[in-house]
């Protein structure tokens, strides 16, 4: 693992567990947005720590937790109104105004200086037709991205590569690039056909890809895109 890889890494987890805070975790999500090595990351840290939800079972908090949280809320209710009163009260409809705008401002600027992040969600299985090895692959929304995870075990041979092909209904294979059979690979699929129906497929092909730009090796998987 390079430095900037496990770099990556370690901001990814921190980003997955929670404790990437404020305006770093700000700036974390909109580097995320545009940065398909870093989604396979997050992606992987979010996999490896998804079984850990089936160990604990939900907890029913004590009834006197809930009156406290609305308790606290009619309080800031209150201290709301008596606000606008005393604004009311010293500058008349200008302060009311420009408070009312301030308010506005309170509520929209977080949702425009940071835009959610959208996890990427699994658009396809891809399948082979003589074993039962299954690719699984997502979709990231924001950013375009495909991820796809390999089945344990897949070799290939030192001189053969694997290569993404995206088939439109109709139409002649497009390439979206090499893919790894041992690691998580993030391939962009910006302008591409990445479509509900559409079909995607997995090649061998000689290393570094196909020398024509269409399949020249034996297609070795197979699946559907279902958005």
């Amino acid at each position: 693992m390079t430095p900037r890889t496990e770099h990556l890494d370690k901001l990814a987890g921190e980003y997955v567990l929670g404790t990437l805070r404020g305006l770093p975790r700000a700036r974390f999500e909109r580097w995320l947005e545009q940065t398909p090595e870093l989604q396979v990351h997050v992606l992987r840290w979010q996999n490896g720590l998804a079984p850990l939800d089936d160990l604990y079972l939900p907890i029913q908090p004590p009834a006197h937790v809930w009156q406290n949280i609305v308790r606290q809320l009619d309080g800031e209710r209150d201290n709301v109104t008596n606000i606008k009163s005393h604004w009311l009260k010293r500058h008349g409809w200008i302060g009311a105004a420009a408070l009312a705008a301030a308010c506005l401002l309170l509520v929209l600027l977080p949702r425009t200086l940071v835009k959610p992040y959208a996890s990427p969600s699994e658009v396809a299985v891809l399948a082979a037709q003589d074993n039962n090895m299954r690719w699984q692959v997502s979709l990231n929304p924001d950013s375009h991205a495909l991820t796809l995870t390999p089945p344990r075990g897949l070799n290939i041979p030192s001189d053969r590569s694997l290569e993404l092909w995206a088939i439109p209904k109709g139409g002649k294979p497009i390439s979206l690039g090499i893919i790894s059979n041992t690691a998580l690979s993030a391939v962009s699929a910006l302008g591409k056909p990445i479509i509900d129906g559409s079909l995607l497929a997995i090649s061998l092909e000689p290393r570094g890809g196909s020398p024509t730009g269409q399949p020249t090796g034996k297609v070795l998987f197979t699946g559907s895109i279902q958005l």
